[in-house]
């Protein structure tokens, strides 16, 4: 037969009522037969002054469930102990990711460095590149320029030469040429005009 919680205690009592007065007899009719004041009372009173706070901090103990509220709070501090455990491993965790990470960083930076260096140089030397081609262009250029005033200014040169080589010969011409010598040349000129056509 299964007793139930508060039978037990109950029992429980009933038997450490019983025992406790049976032996508080026991001890006053000890001293009685002897006729000498005893120490056995006052020992007994002690011990039932024991047992009725016993029994009333146990009781109390079982109405407050004070054992269910101590483990339930050496398991809450054990939870959370092992969760600070298990976020304590974490943060660890997170502190030498972003450890690797920063060393990783300086890599890449320097990485990216050197890559931006070397763009920079290869543009530069593009640009370079693109001014020699627009001075030679532009020499080029500067050169048939050149060419072509130095035609210009021949062809002007010579036109000049000629005009005044011609109005040079025509004075010198009109000075020694006489009529005959006109006629003469007007009339060859006439003949080769004639043959021409």
């Amino acid at each position: 037969m299964r007793w139930s919680r508060q039978e037990r205690i109950r029992r429980i009592f009933r038997i450490m009522g019983c025992c406790g007065f049976v032996m508080l007899l026991w001890t006053g009719m000890a001293s009685a037969a002897e006729g000498a004041p005893s120490m056995w009372p006052d020992f007994w009173q002690r011990v039932l002054n024991f047992g009725i706070m016993a029994a009333v901090l146990i009781f109390l103990f079982k109405k407050l469930n004070l054992k269910d509220f101590f483990t339930k709070r050496t398991e809450k501090i054990a939870n959370t102990l092992n969760d600070l455990e298990l976020k304590k491993k974490e943060a660890e965790k997170t502190y030498e990711e972003y450890k690797k990470k920063l060393s990783e960083l300086d890599k890449e930076t320097e990485r990216i460095l050197v890559e931006y260096t070397e763009l920079g140089e290869k543009e530069r030397a593009k640009i370079i590149a693109n001014a020699e081609k627009a001075a030679a262009e532009i020499r080029e250029q500067a050169e048939i320029a050149i060419q072509q005033e130095l035609q210009s200014a021949k062809a002007e040169l010579q036109r000049e030469i000629a005009d005044l080589s011609v109005t040079a010969a025509e004075a010198v011409l009109k000075e020694k040429m006489g009529k005959e010598d006109q006629q003469k040349l007007v009339d060859e000129f006439m003949t080769k005009v004639v043959e021409a056509k």
